[in-house]
């Protein structure tokens, strides 16, 4: 059971891009004035739906990368596809429709725009990890059986 990252496919790859990036992009500037980061300006139910998202996203490359069941890997992708679309909504929410500051004066900041990025890479991620690779692999080419013989005919 050790490391086999050959086993890492584009899905994967994705989420754990995503993993690394938005994160990062949480202790990045958000909104202008105040120079406030994601942690401090995103509000508590945002940031755990975002928490959430990565941390199930982490799951899947994790348990792909030591080779986990195959049960355990589909259900990671199961719900990091459908917790990260929650969290790139809520972001896109917070970012674009209810900024901080009601005066108008709130300027959306790079760090934004970054996590906005990393949460589209999970979501994709996730998504692309559900697919079913399968049908593409020789082993899986299907051979049909042979045909049996027709019973004899009976004269009578």
């Amino acid at each position: 059971m050790g490391l086999k990252t050959g086993r890492l496919r584009t899905g994967e790859l994705l989420a754990g891009a995503g993993v690394l990036v938005l994160p990062v992009s949480l202790f990045l500037e958000w909104f202008a004035p105040g120079d406030e980061s994601g942690w401090d300006s995103l509000g508590w139910l945002v940031l755990a739906i975002v928490l959430i998202a990565i941390g199930v996203a982490a799951w899947l490359v994790i348990a792909t990368l030591l080779d986990r069941p195959v049960s355990q890997v589909v259900s990671a992708a199961v719900l990091a596809a459908t917790i990260a679309p929650l969290a790139l909504l809520a972001l896109l929410l917070r970012v674009l429709v209810v900024q901080p500051g009601d005066d108008g004066s709130t300027a959306v900041r790079y760090g934004a725009w970054i996590g906005l990025a990393g949460a589209a890479l999970l979501v994709v991620g996730a998504w692309w990890a559900l697919a079913d690779e399968r049908t593409n692999a020789p082993e899986s080419a299907y051979m049909p059986p042979a045909p049996r013989p027709a019973p004899p005919a009976h004269s009578s």
